[in-house]
């Protein structure tokens, strides 16, 4: 009986499997060189686990009768092992999960050691396999395989064809010309049409060919089309575009996607990436950086001609804007290296994020433009209030601006999470300004003047505050009520220069009026018994003492008027003016019995307004009944219409002056600096200040004076 080893065939067989062994041993140092651990140690399993099977295969030819089973048999589990490597490995190539996949690790491990125990056990069944010495073609121990063996083998070539399906798939998806990786893919396969082949000749021995299909596949992928091998790989994930560059930032491939953005790239195989796509190359010299380009313009680091810049990321991503049909489009540029043995590769895989950086940019110019706003809405608070303040519904100061260190002396921080109180000049200071502050708690604004706060030296100092409720944001405006508020918006003014200005003018004019009106008094008494003491001429000229003495005492009485209405509170409220004005016409009749008053006035007629409006309506009519003329005519009107209520004052007298006319109109003081006009100019400044309006139409002869006043239905 002729030995395997000293025939043709036998030694071509014997060859096959020791070279396959060996060539999946070197392969394995040059495996380990993968710096994807996943990746690397399901290919140095495969490997492994081939080379040994593939080993036994060569020792089952040449070892003595009695350990040839067995040789057999430790060389079907290392086989069987090789399924498992071989899917981990397809896994972690194709950047799936499921080799990581504890379910599967589990459920693998308990078909592994199943289908192993039945192979040890095999001498006891029988039902893996049965052996046959043959001599055809040379002396070897023949394997009859059993019906387990073949159920065995078809899990083993399905879970096979899953590894190839997933890598096939992934050679599809890359767009890269890989027919010399599916080549040597397919060679996996090729071991398993031998295998047909020598259950259906005798010219084949039945004995496995896997190992020899493993070993071509190793030795084609990790020396020969290792950078492919990587490229594929490390690109083909995903719809971005790729760019391979070598150790040398020379161009080594790109994805075809890559090369439609980028038109430059054709062509561009071993040129450098920097003379090729500055604006990529330059994300790769400093971390983090966005380089933008639009047409042929590339700027880094500044401000281009269109206003755009370089702006940082803070990590190692980075950006490339460019041009497209549809305006700038942006990339970012993700490094990803690999590297087998002594080649390095490094791929620039290009993500379209043009809708997120869209929005950022959005975002960063909304944030610019807030900033300037708050910058504006902080100067104008600096310029119009001392410092401002956010409270709580504890009343606890939640944020201060700034400028109240200036003003208090207290830092914000100092105050922050205070209770208000601890600005409060005495109890009453305090409880007042609590009381105010369950008002705004209830729904309303409110203004308050001349509030007395200390400041950190315990210096009291007098304030103008506006406090406003503050809703909680998620609330529709339209459906908030008092239960919303979650705190209020204080704004604090220095009252200090505007009580000792209004106390100096206060002072002077309690003083002059005084004065004046003791000496107009003593005047008048004694123009008045002049005029009944004198003939004619004299008593006539005492007559005109007396009617200036009279218009001056008018001018003080304007003043008082002026003084009192000053500081009354600007708030509105719904006043019915009928009572007002039946009061007025009545004390006009007593005063002014030769005139003939005729007044048409509703039962109601409600204006938002203040009671004070009483002051400016009297001195119209006043005015009415003492300029009409010998025998005046007054008569007044009172109507409602367009959300207002319009009352109107006139005479048949000789005519308001035009310098007294402006008065009423303009507001214009020119007239009040002659002593004339000031009562007028006290009924403007009343109805202006109440939101109302007043004006004195053009007419021939006589005065009319209309006033339109504001009426709850116009504010709704």
């Amino acid at each position: 009986m002729a030995a395997p080893w000293t025939t043709p065939s036998g030694v071509v067989y014997m060859s096959l499997f020791f070279s396959s062994a060996v060539a999946c041993f070197v392969s394995i140092p040059r495996a380990r060189s993968f710096n994807d651990a996943a990746m690397r140690r399901g290919l140095v399993g495969l490997l492994a686990t081939t080379g040994l099977w593939a080993f036994l295969k060569t020792v089952f030819f040449i070892i003595p009768d009695p350990f040839r089973e067995a040789t057999y048999v430790l060389g079907l589990i290392f086989g069987f092992a090789t399924v498992w490597a071989w899917l981990y490995f397809a896994s972690a190539y194709t950047e799936r999960s499921l080799h990581m996949n504890q379910t599967l690790r589990r459920l693998s491990a308990a078909v592994f050691l199943t289908v192993v125990s039945i192979k040890v056990t095999n001498p006891l069944h029988g039902l893996y396999f049965t052996t046959t010495q043959v001599t055809v073609p040379f002396d070897y121990l023949a394997i009859n395989h059993g019906i387990v063996h073949w159920v065995s083998t078809s899990l083993s070539y399905v879970l096979a064809a899953v590894g190839l399906f997933m890598i096939f798939e992934l050679y599809v998806e890359s767009g890269y010309d890989t027919r010399p990786l599916g080549f040597l893919t397919g060679l996996l396969a090729l071991p398993v049409t031998l295998d047909i082949v020598a259950i259906a000749t005798p010219d084949l021995i039945n004995f496995i060919y896997a190992p020899i299909g493993v070993a071509a596949f190793a030795i084609g992928t990790l020396f020969i089309f290792g950078d492919q091998f990587l490229t594929v790989r490390t690109t083909a994930q995903g719809d971005d575009l790729a760019i391979i560059l070598d150790d040398n930032d020379r161009i080594q491939d790109y994805s075809p996607a890559a090369a439609d953005v980028f038109p430059e790239l054709a062509d561009a195989t071993g040129d450098q990436l920097g003379e090729v796509l500055p604006t990529v190359a330059a994300t790769r010299n400093d971390d983090g950086q966005i380089v933008e380009r639009g047409g042929d313009d590339e700027r880094i680091g500044e401000r281009n001609d269109n206003g755009r810049i370089v702006e940082r990321d803070g990590d190692d991503r980075r950006i490339v804007e460019r041009d497209d049909d549809d305006g700038m489009a942006y990339y970012l540029v993700s490094p990803r290296s690999m590297t087998l043995g002594d080649s390095a590769l490094e791929v620039l895989a290009l993500t379209d994020v043009t809708g997120l950086e869209r929005q950022r940019r959005r975002l960063i110019e909304r944030e610019r433009e807030l900033n300037e706003r708050s910058e504006l809405y902080r100067a104008v608070i600096a310029a119009s209030f001392a410092f401002v303040f956010r409270i709580d519904v504890e009343g606890r100061f939640q944020f201060v601006s700034p400028s109240v260190e200036e003003f208090l002396g207290y830092t914000p921080t100092e105050l922050t999470g205070e209770p208000m109180s601890v600005l409060g000049a005495n109890d009453e200071s305090v409880e007042l300004a609590m009381g105010y502050f369950a008002e705004v708690k209830e729904g309303e604004s409110i203004q308050v003047q001349d509030l007395p706060i200390t400041t950190r030296s315990d210096r009291t100092v007098y304030v103008d505050v506006r406090t406003v409720p503050i809703y909680d944001a998620d609330i529709e405006p339209a459906s908030r009520t008092a239960d919303d508020i979650v705190g209020a918006q204080v704004m604090v003014q220095d009252a200090s220069d505007r009580r000792q200005r209004e106390g100096l003018i206060s002072v002077i004019n309690r003083v002059l009026r005084h004065n004046v009106r003791n000496k107009l008094t003593v005047i008048s008494g004694y123009a008045e018994i002049l005029a009944g003491d004198s003939d004619d001429n004299v008593a006539s000229k005492a007559e005109q003492i007396t009617q200036a003495t009279d218009r001056l005492l008018d001018l003080t009485e304007s003043a008082r008027q002026i003084e009192q209405n000053r500081e009354l509170s600007p708030e509105l409220e719904q006043v019915d003016l009928a009572p007002l004005l039946d009061e007025s016409i009545d004390e006009l009749e007593t005063r002014y019995p030769e005139a003939a008053i005729t007044a048409e006035i509703p039962e109601t007629a409600v204006a938002t307004t203040l009671p004070r409006i009483e002051t400016a309506l009297w001195e119209l009519l006043e005015n009415a009944a003492v300029h009409g003329g010998e025998e005046p005519t007054v008569s007044l009107g009172v109507t409602a219409a367009d959300d207002q209520l319009r009352i109107t004052i006139s005479d048949e007298g000789p005519g308001l002056p035009e310098d007294e006319r402006q008065v009423l109109t303009t507001g214009d003081e020119d007239p009040l600096v002659h002593g004339q006009g000031l009562g007028l100019w006290l009924t403007y400044w009343i109805i202006t200040s109440l939101d109302g309006e007043i004006s004195v139409p053009k007419k021939s002869g006589g005065t009319t004076i209309e006033i339109r006043l504001p009426t709850p239905s116009s504010a709704d």
